[in-house]
C-alpha cells in the first residue's frame, strides 16, 4: 500500500477508536443516570411491613452498597421524592447487614444474601444472572431489569404488578 494512503487508513481507523471511546464514556453516564432514576422510583412500587420502618414519618433508606459508580446521581434522583408520606434518604455503605437501616439496597454481584435474610430489604444488582430481587440488565444499549417477585416474598415485600409488568422477565411467587 502506498504509504499516503496507509497514513489514510491510519487516520481513520484513529478516528473511529476515539469516536468509540467517546460513545462509550457517554453510554456510561447516562446508563449511571437511568439507574440512579430507576433506583429512586422503585420505591413507589413496593411495598413494605409497617415493621420496617421506626415510625410514620421515617424515611425510606436507598442505600449504595460496594462500588459507586453514581456520584451524586442518586441523591439528584432521589430529591424532592415522597413515597407514601416518608422522603427517601440515601446512604453509602461498604458492606450490608441486618440492622443496616436499609429498605432498598444496590449491591454489587459478590453481594450476600444471608447477610439481610429475613429483613425487608429490596435488593438491587446489576450481577449477570442476578442475586437480587430486581437485577439490571442492558438490551439493545438499554437499561432494562428483572425481578424476582419469589425471593421479593421471602423477605417480606410486595412488589406492585405495575413494576412487574414493566419489567423484562419475571420469577413469580411460589416458583421453583
Amino acid at each position: 500500500m502506498h504509504p499516503v494512503k496507509q497514513r489514510g487508513v491510519q487516520l481513520v481507523l484513529a478516528l473511529c477508536l476515539v469516536v468509540t471511546c467517546i460513545a462509550t464514556r457517554a453510554a456510561e453516564p447516562l446508563e449511571a443516570s437511568v439507574k440512579a432514576a430507576y433506583l429512586a422510583k422503585f420505591a413507589f412500587y413496593v411495598d413494605w411491613p409497617p415493621a420496617a420502618f421506626s415510625g410514620p414519618a421515617a424515611p425510606v433508606v436507598l442505600c449504595i452498597v460496594a462500588d459507586d459508580a453514581f456520584g451524586s446521581l442518586v441523591e439528584e434522583a432521589a430529591t424532592g421524592q415522597v413515597v407514601q408520606g416518608r422522603a427517601i434518604a440515601v446512604k453509602r455503605l461498604k458492606a450490608i447487614a441486618r440492622d443496616s437501616g436499609c429498605h432498598i439496597a444496590y449491591v454489587g454481584p459478590e453481594a450476600r444474601l444471608d447477610a439481610v435474610k429475613g429483613s425487608p430489604v429490596l435488593l438491587v444488582t446489576d450481577a449477570q444472572g442476578g442475586n437480587g430481587m430486581i437485577n439490571f440488565v442492558l438490551r439493545d444499549n438499554r437499561v432494562r431489569f428483572t425481578v424476582d417477585d419469589d425471593l421479593a416474598a421471602q423477605f417480606g415485600l410486595n412488589i406492585s404488578s405495575k413494576l412487574l409488568n414493566v419489567a423484562l422477565a419475571v420469577k413469580p411467587r411460589g416458583a421453583k
